[in-house]
């Protein structure tokens, strides 16, 4: 699945398609595909450098 981003509130989900509504604030906005495809991010999950968001780093 992809993850979307959305351009009003910058709420984040997962799924197949983009929905006529944000989930979160309710509007009808432009949604951003932020998924990872690099091998940076391992090719899964959000992309940390598009989505705007940082992942939290491992201390080991």
């Amino acid at each position: 699945m992809t993850w979307w981003k959305c351009s009003n509130c910058g709420y984040i989900f997962e799924g197949d398609k983009v929905p006529d509504q944000c989930p979160s604030c309710g509007e009808k906005c432009t949604f951003y595909d932020v998924s990872c495809y690099t091998p940076e991010c391992g090719f899964c999950g959000i992309d940390p450098k598009i989505a705007g968001t940082r992942q939290e780093e491992s201390r080991f």
